[in-house]
């Protein structure tokens, strides 16, 4: 069977040229690198790394107790009728869910993780199927290693929130396009994936922005080849997920009180376009956030990002030569997200660009794919073979460096070693973000809230952290629990260095974390005379507090019971 040409597929194609188009070309694959046994045992790979992150059970951190707590404690009709409490903000599908799993299976940290895992593991069986109905060769067992062992697929598919869930959710609208695309569908067929993207918005606040950059997509396509598939599309299905949209963006916008959305935007403004627009400071932005999606922390992790976002650029071009319809279908999303930035409505940052990555790995495996092509015609299977490893060093290198389980803030392992190791009399000073874990898990380990102190929060001034913890001169046992955590880089050295200064180490535990650095227990002894009077508080240098991010100093991160939710 022969493969029709580029400018046929180009031009949107007859139902008969496409239905004689091998939809994966399964032989070519099989020749190339195995076949449906390698594609098998990748899934499985997936599959396996998603359960060991699952199954490791690792303490709730800062974000998932926050939403935990809400799942916990509001009955079900205000958790999803109501925005909710400790500036959270979830679908109510997700939450109804989740509701429900705790509800049957008790409160337990893999309870709560129970739908994001299920989730997950059902996305690396899609995007398995995604990737052989719009690549070919060694392309397509590229993309499912990529995404199998990529690391933000398997974090979220451990932790209680919707980011793993917005992953698989724009697999499966990506699917249907295709899937459309391909086959002379009826209109049942039709309003179905219409009907789709109605249930889908339910659980995925970002399906919002897939299904506006699918819709875009489509219609540049259409202007294209005014191909009558497409042309249904943009008459029956596309309407529907339009008006799957407009529903999300309402629910979206009843759920936020205006306290949490004035935090939320400026927490999350590097993620915005900057105002007011520059060229200089416009291209810098968009430079620095295509790259983050390679490098950032919470996402890929990846060595030379440049040359990774390269690779995506070539692999879209490739894809528009062979397929134009995958081609933007995978640029779609990405320029409505880019367009919600720029109007300043959803932050094109970090680990809520978590949906963009499955259309991503697909552009850098067709790119992988058009260089293994190219270097096979200059040597038949050494010249592919190292290209494809080349693209597949810094992937491999992001999992060996950072493997499952990733347990970010240690609760119980810290919260543990201060139970056995902590005296009658002892202080117990926690910095502010650490302080919800320490309400959530501290009881647990014999440290009610009357045991321990908050530290105070400041968003402008880094003396006063000094200033507070200054109080507490001449105590023998000082303990000092903190995480790395970007609002406080500032404040937490400058914590450390000053107890250094005036007072003696006597125990430390250190843990390292995936996106915090480390979190930290240590023991001073700020007894001695002649070290409380080398430094003072309003003296010791100290550097200027960040803003990006600035501690939100929100009411539950200040000092003072945990608050009520019900």
């Amino acid at each position: 069977m022969t493969q029709p040409s580029t400018s046929t597929l180009a031009a949107g194609s007859t139902p008969r040229a496409r239905r004689a188009r091998p939809h994966a070309e399964p032989g070519r694959v099989a020749r190339a690198v195995g076949g449906r046994p390698l594609l098998t045992a990748l899934v499985l790979l997936g599959v396996a790394l998603r359960l060991w992150a699952y199954a490791s059970n690792s303490s709730l951190w800062l974000d998932e107790i926050l939403l935990s707590r809400n799942i916990l404690e509001l009955p079900l009709g205000e958790l999803l009728l109501r925005p909710l409490r400790l500036d959270q903000v979830a679908p109510p599908g997700f939450l109804l869910v989740e509701k429900l799993a705790v509800l049957a299976l008790g409160g337990s940290e893999l309870a709560l993780r129970l739908f994001p895992f299920l989730c997950s593991v059902a996305g690396v069986f899609l995007f398995r199927r995604l990737a052989e109905r719009t690549l070919d060769g060694v392309a397509v067992p590229f993309a499912v290693a990529l995404f199998a062992i990529g690391l933000p697929f398997i974090k979220y598919a451990a932790e209680v929130k919707q980011y793993g869930v917005d992953a698989t959710a724009a697999i499966v609208l990506m699917l249907l396009a295709v899937d459309l695309r391909e086959r002379d569908a009826s209109t049942r067929r039709l309003l179905l994936a219409g009907a789709v993207g109605l249930v889908v918005v339910w659980f995925s606040q970002a399906s919002v922005l897939v299904m506006a950059g699918l819709g875009l997509a489509c219609a540049v396509l259409w202007l294209v080849s005014r191909d009558p598939r497409t042309r249904r599309m943009l008459l029956v299905t596309i309407p529907l997920w339009a008006a799957a949209s407009l529903l999300g963006l309402a629910a979206g916008l009843r759920s936020v009180t205006p306290a949490t959305r004035a935090f939320m935007d400026d927490f999350w403004r590097q993620g915005f376009f900057p105002l007011p627009p520059r060229l200089s400071t416009g291209a810098r932005w968009l430079w620095e956030q295509a790259l983050s999606l390679f490098a950032d922390p919470t996402l890929l992790r990846y060595r030379w990002p440049a040359v990774y976002l390269v690779l995506a650029a070539l692999g879209v071009a490739a894809l528009w030569r062979r397929r134009r319809d995958v081609a933007l279908f995978v640029v779609g999303p990405v320029a409505v997200a880019l367009a919600a930035a720029v109007a300043q409505q959803y932050p094109f940052r970090s680990r809520l660009m978590l949906y963009l990555l499955p259309g991503l790995l697909l552009a850098l495996a067709a790119g992988a794919g058009w260089l293994a092509d190219g270097a096979r015609r200059l040597h038949s299977a050494l010249g592919a073979t190292l290209v494809l490893v080349l693209a597949a060093a810094a992937p491999a290198a992001a999992l060996v460096e950072a493997p499952p389980p990733y347990d970010l803030e240690h609760h119980r392992d810290v919260l543990g070693y201060l139970q056995r190791h902590r005296r009658p009399g002892d202080v117990v000073y926690v910095f502010p973000l650490t302080r919800v874990g320490t309400l959530f898990y501290g009881p647990r380990y014999g440290l009610r809230p009357a045991d321990w102190v908050s530290g105070v929060c400041d968003r402008e001034d880094t003396r006063r952290y000094l200033r507070d913890v200054d109080r507490f001169r001449g105590a023998q046992r000082f303990w000092l629990l903190t995480s790395g955590a970007r609002p406080y880089r500032a404040a937490r050295p400058a914590v450390r260095k000053y107890l250094s200064a005036i007072g003696v180490k006597r125990d430390s535990l250190f843990l390292p974390s995936l996106t915090l650095g480390n979190v930290s227990l240590e023991l001073y002894d700020l007894s001695d005379p002649a070290r409380l009077r080398a430094a003072n508080a309003e003296t010791f240098p100290v550097p200027p507090m960040p803003t990006d991010p600035r501690p939100g100093c929100r009411p539950w991160a200040q000092p003072g019971p945990a608050p009520l939710l019900h």
